[in-house]
């Protein structure tokens, strides 16, 4: 009687185990919900001041084109980067008191956000 339970014990906790490890393959690789994430995935996040525009490129994203485009859709600013590591870059906003758009394109990024000043 002895030794049929142990048989039981042990032939429970294989089948516990597995089922624990079967459930925790399935989750592999799925994403929480986006607003529960702690890591921001942003490639660029962009800071204001009154003279400066900071962008902080938060990993390698290859050589870039940064623009800066009124309203109108007349260019005001133009540059492209090499951005091979995390590095942040100023723009100055000398005199600037329109509403702008930055354009930021690249292999691994496109992306156009509004400028108000």
């Amino acid at each position: 009687m002895n030794g049929m339970k142990r048989i039981l014990f042990l032939t429970l906790l294989s089948c516990v185990g597995l089922c624990t490890h079967v459930m925790a393959e399935e989750k592999k690789g799925d994403l929480d919900k986006e607003e529960e994430r702690s890591i921001s995935h942003d490639p660029v996040k962009v800071e204001m001041s009154e003279s400066m525009l900071t962008l902080h490129f938060m990993r390698s994203l290859g050589e870039v084109s940064i623009w800066i485009v009124d309203d109108r859709g007349t260019l005001v600013y133009e540059e492209s980067l090499l951005i091979s590591s995390p590095q942040s870059y100023c723009v100055p906003m000398i005199n600037c008191t329109e509403n702008l758009r930055l354009i930021i394109l690249g292999d691994n990024i496109d992306l156009e956000l509004p400028i108000f000043y």
